[in-house]
């Protein structure tokens, strides 16, 4: 007897109210992301160089604070020794030389990188803010200070 109570009611059918049997679900016409729809974005990001409005905030992380008046005139004041004793570096430069200059001027943890033709790095300056910059293997540097990204720290991580 429990058997066939079991099969009857495999046998009903749904009769919720607003459905009805034998119509299928609307389709779009092109592809459909979280928010239900897909804007031009000019990012080439997304089917046919459109994305929702959302990917613009996938690398917000990369954005940086602004800078208090204190904290950059601070900044200012390293920045410039920085550019001075990388200006005094022997030429080629290498990621070592820069190192040291940036450790000597009270940035004691850099993330620094070193490319055949120059150097980069972002690093933190005490609770200051960051330094950001670039060195070419001849000594031409550019070195500025920059706040915080948005995710902590002085380096917004790649493939984030």
């Amino acid at each position: 007897m429990l058997t066939l109570g079991l099969l009857a009611g495999c046998a009903m059918t749904d009769r919720t109210v607003g459905s009805s049997v034998g119509t299928a679900a609307p389709t779009t016409a092109g592809p459909t992301g979280a928010a239900g729809t897909y804007a031009a974005s000019g990012d080439g990001a997304g089917p046919g160089a459109d994305s929702p409005p959302q990917y613009s905030l996938n690398k917000r992380h990369h954005e940086r604070t602004e800078l208090g008046s204190q904290a950059a005139a601070e900044l200012a004041v390293v920045r410039a020794e920085a550019a001075r004793r990388i200006a005094e570096l022997p030429a080629p430069v290498t990621l070592t030389a820069v190192t040291e200059v940036l450790r000597a001027v009270g940035a004691a943890d850099p993330w620094i990188v070193e490319y055949d033709d120059r150097v980069e790095f972002e690093t933190q300056v005490e609770m200051s803010g960051c330094l950001v910059g670039s060195v070419q293997r001849d000594g031409t540097a550019e070195v500025s200070a920059a706040g915080w990204v948005l995710d902590g720290g002085c380096h917004a991580i790649d493939g984030h």
